[in-house]
């Protein structure tokens, strides 16, 4: 079976279940295909699509919706899964907008999953991971992986009913939310000029000549946990960066 799988990740939780999908896959003598949405303008043909996510503010970051738009092709019966990543399962609406989505272009949903990974949106009142429990969710992500990939040999098909109007249109609204939010970024003098955060920057966000954020933001992240020097700060506060401590792959076995 040819798999393409997809997905848009800020800070590293998606990009890892994406990859134990694809280890799980080619255990099962599959061949995969996983890229970065960022680095895709068009989906490869497939018999079975992948497509993945963070969980921003109850649904995905509206860039993810920008790109399904213009890359999925009609789906003529294939089969899709639909899996997202936060820091809790309760706000994991975006699975469901995306999966409607893919029904409508005729995709058979065999799987729709709201992975728990470490939080790593912990900026004002959110909190880090705990390291054990940190652990424990890589290893409960990998053990879904392998009973995601399982639904495939024995489908079910998922139908989704609901409307995800609202769901959708609150997507919206955070996107304007983050724009002000996006402001309270800002560049420390200790900056190296490595340009790492501004040529990373999924929305093209930030200037560091000027040291400037623009009003693209998306909350993602990213650059404050992959600055090398932690010279990005949020509300004048300093970060501690984002790392997974496991691989989930690593428990694909």
């Amino acid at each position: 079976m040819k798999v393409e799988s997809y997905y848009f990740s800020g800070t590293g939780n998606t990009a890892a279940i994406a990859l134990a999908y694809e280890k799980a896959l080619r255990l099962e003598g599959h061949n995969v295909h996983t890229s970065s949405i960022e680095d895709t303008s068009k989906v490869d043909d497939h018999d079975l699509l992948i497509l993945g996510a963070p969980i921003y503010a109850s649904n995905m970051p509206e860039l993810f919706f920008k790109w399904f738009k213009s890359a999925i092709p009609d789906g003529h019966g294939k089969k899709a899964i639909v899996y997202s990543t936060s820091a809790v399962t309760g706000n994991a609406k975006g699975i469901y907008s995306v999966g409607k989505k893919l029904q409508k272009k005729g995709y058979e949903l065999v799987d729709i999953h709201a992975f728990v990974m470490p939080r790593n949106y912990y900026i004002d009142r959110f909190e880090p991971t705990p390291k054990a429990q940190h652990l424990e969710e890589i290893k409960t992500a990998a053990n879904e992986v392998l009973a995601s990939i399982e639904a495939i040999q024995h489908p079910s098909p998922v139908k989704i009913d609901q409307s995800v109007f609202f769901i959708d249109f609150f997507a919206k609204v955070f996107r304007l939310m983050a724009i002000p939010l996006g402001k309270k970024f800002a560049i420390e003098d200790h900056c190296i000029n490595c340009l790492q955060c501004e040529k990373n920057c999924p929305m093209q966000n930030i200037d560091v000549k000027t040291k400037t954020f623009k009003n693209a933001c998306i909350q993602c992240t990213r650059c404050i946990h992959e600055c090398p020097v932690n010279a990005i700060t949020y509300n004048h506060q300093h970060i501690e960066p984002y790392k997974l401590l496991d691989q989930v792959s690593s428990h694909i076995h």
